[in-house]
């Protein structure tokens, strides 16, 4: 047994993918006096046995067994690893996640120890389960698969057929042996994890053979709903795929977009789905953009070849977001200026594969354009705590065009004295300072009515942006003139300027949205009666605000929403898929304008403003925009009469308020023409409408 060799394992179906996880272990440190080989198993017949296969051939007495899915960030991997292994002989195995509970059903889809990137076709997952280990490394129960490390060899279980739970198994055959599994301390995570959707049936197979194999330790078994439901995922998204496939392959794109479009709430596990769903949306933006570029693989007839070169590019691109040199960068910098790719594709994944596009955008927007003045306008009430802070990340974008028009609302604290010191320091910032307090509204109207810029972002009082967010929106809203808002991703901020996204998840999510048309936007929120758009992420064109006009007065809690209501309705937006604005949020009682703890009067106000915003958001849409949104609610499929929308209209608001919708079901049957459809094509009488209206 050689202890100055490290062997890599790695089970190959697929060479070019193998060939992008050998890049990054070819990038490896190795330290003096030790030296590493690879070796690659193809056709195996299963992970177990593959890696066994692989674990007599070598005499390296440290293994890594990695997947060829797996691109190793840590350079100095090898050391980490070495200095772990060697400072306790009694740890078998680490790898870069894991848990220290099994549960007894041996469920194993989340896991609750350790770091690693993982992208899933839509992003890079969150992993808010996640927690880093307090010490050097932490011992576990089990370990996640991506990557394992051994300074001993124990058998694989082969009776284990399948490609998961092998990690499972293992950890649990080195603990027989008298040996430790660890999940080691990462302070970023080592590995990147390039397809990190788990096979539906696959999973299921290996499950019943793990609970098999170890009764001891899983001996309680999955409800059958259960199970069947997530074979039946697995079995919808191989469906979706081979529909999804063929219509790129007859480049039914536009075809492809209205398909897509409402299945896009439903991420299936498969990970060619989410990148057909992905090219799509390029597809899109290309179309809309004033480049009019589209991507060279649109032509293509074969989804194999579609798929592998936008791959390649996705790889390249990673390898830039990791600071990797390649020769790849150099050629697709070429296929770009040949308007071979285009520049939507690279943002956009870019944005949705990596945490971090600086050197990709520094790289394909090197050419600067007319800079088109920005009005940053900001309203504040006792913000001294905050505002010199959100301030300063403000001034210090790397776009410089900016005004930035701040409104003070009368606060009572030090904010005011804060505010005009930055005037003076730096003449792009001006200064309202209104002299009774009013609301966010009346303030915000303020800093709108004397913005000058072509566009206006803006941003709370306790809010940050990352310093490129507006170069980034500008530049993507010179390039798309039809969008009229741009939003970012955004992470959630504490008081005391830590990262709490884990603790506001459903905010988080909510926020952090995919990209639909507007139609789609305006149905989702107005049904589910929620705001998924973040206001100090927002970049709006100044002439849509002239447009569809500011805050009104007379909210206090859903202005942003009743805003972004009415821009749905005129034009279509965009979310950058960055995380380029912090929000603030607070763990004292009422501080968030949005918590209603206890709060009875604001709880009612926020219900009132919610209904009055949504009645009249219905109420104001156009027939055709309204049969375009709603085409799925409709009752009567084919209403297409002024008056059968209103009878629609009637049905829908019902749906959404219930019997907040009364009055405006009584003014509509005055109308003998909607008294006459709600009887003959809806079978709705007034007698129907009088025992609706006993409903609370």
């Amino acid at each position: 047994m050689d202890e100055r060799k490290i062997d890599f394992i790695v089970c190959v179906s697929e060479s070019i993918c193998c060939e992008e996880c050998m890049r990054y272990i070819s990038d490896l440190i190795i330290p003096d006096g030790y030296r590493i080989d690879v070796l690659t198993v193809f056709e195996a017949e299963g992970m177990t046995k593959g890696y066994n296969e692989a674990m007599q051939e070598s005499d390296a007495k440290y293994k890594v067994y990695l997947r060829e899915d797996t691109f190793l960030l840590n350079r100095n991997f090898i050391a980490d690893i070495l200095d772990i292994f060697q400072k306790n002989d009694r740890i078998g195995m680490l790898g870069v996640a894991g848990t220290d509970v099994l549960l007894d059903n041996g469920d194993f889809l989340k896991w609750n120890i350790g770091s690693i990137m993982a992208y899933d076709g839509r992003c890079i997952k969150d992993h808010f389960e996640l927690r880093q280990t307090s010490a050097t490394y932490e011992k576990v129960e089990a370990l996640e698969g991506t990557l394992i490390a051994t300074q001993y060899d124990v058998s694989w279980r082969e009776e284990l057929t399948g490609w998961s739970f092998y990690s499972v198994s293992q950890s649990v055959e080195m603990k027989k042996q008298g040996y430790e599994v660890v999940v080691p301390y990462q302070e970023n995570a080592w590995c990147y994890r390039d397809n990190a959707i788990i096979n539906a049936e696959d999973y299921e197979k290996d499950h019943s053979q793990m609970q098999k194999l170890y009764p001891e330790y899983f001996p309680t078994r999955r409800m059958g709903g259960e199970v069947e439901k997530y074979r039946e995922n697995g079995r919808m998204a191989e469906q979706m795929r081979e529909l999804l496939t063929r219509y790129v392959e007859i480049h039914l794109y536009h075809d492809l977009g209205k398909l897509l479009e409402r299945q896009r709430y439903n991420w299936l596990p498969d990970m060619q789905v989410q990148e057909v769903m992905n090219l799509i949306e390029i597809y899109s933006l290309e179309k809309m953009s004033t480049e009019k570029v589209h991507c060279k693989w649109f032509e293509m007839n074969q989804w194999k070849e579609m798929y592998q070169s936008y791959r390649n590019m996705r790889w390249t691109l990673l390898r830039m977001a990791y600071g990797r040199a390649d020769s790849r960068i150099s050629e697709l910098e070429k296929a770009v200026a040949a308007g071979e790719i285009s520049k939507d594709a690279i943002r956009k994944t870019a944005n949705i594969s990596s945490n971090d596009t600086s050197d990709v955008f520094g790289c394909f927007w090197k050419e600067k354009k007319e800079m088109p003045l920005v009005s940053v306008v900001m309203s504040v009430y006792n913000g001294e705590k905050f505002v010199a802070e959100t301030i300063e990340s403000v001034l210090n974008q790397t776009y410089s065009n900016i005004e930035v028009i701040i409104v003070d609302d009368c606060s009572k604290d030090g904010s005011r004295q804060i505010i005009e010191k930055y005037q003076k320091k730096d003449r792009r910032v001006r200064t309202i300072l209104m002299d009774q307090n009013s609301n966010v509204c009346v303030a915000g109207n303020q800093a709108f009515a004397n913005a000058n810029g072509k566009y206006v972002a803006v941003i709370g009082h306790d809010d940050i942006w990352r310093e490129d967010k507006i170069e980034k929106q500008i530049t993507f809203l010179e390039e798309h003139p039809d969008v009229g808002i741009c939003f970012t991703w955004i992470e959630v901020l504490g008081e005391n300027g830590v990262t709490i996204s884990k603790e506001y998840e459903q905010l988080y999510h909510m926020m952090n949205a995919d990209n639909y048309t507007a139609e789609n936007w305006l149905r989702c929120m107005i049904l589910n009666k929620s705001n998924w758009a973040c206001a100090p992420s927002a970049c709006i064109r100044r002439s849509v605000l002239d447009k569809t006009g500011y805050y009104r007065y007379g909210l206090v809690q859903l202005q942003d929403f009743d805003l972004w209501l009415r821009i749905l309705n005129y034009t279509s937006v965009y979310v950058l898929q960055e995380k380029l604005t912090w929000y603030r949020q607070f763990s004292r009682k009422g501080m968030n304008l949005s918590d209603l703890t206890g709060d009875k009067g604001k709880e009612n106000r926020l219900q009132h403003e919610c209904w009055w915003i949504i009645s009249n958001a219905i109420e104001q849409m156009s027939d055709s925009k309204f049969l375009e949104v709603f085409s799925e609610e409709l009752r009567w499929k084919e209403a297409m009469s002024h008056e059968a929308v209103l009878c629609e209209k009637a049905f829908l608001l019902w749906n959404v308020g219930g019997s907040l919708a009364a009055p405006y079901f009584i003014d509509m049957l005055e109308n003998a023409e909607c008294r006459e459809i709600l009887e003959q094509k809806y079978q709705f009488t007034l007698n129907d409408f009088y025992a609706l209206n006993r409903q609370a």
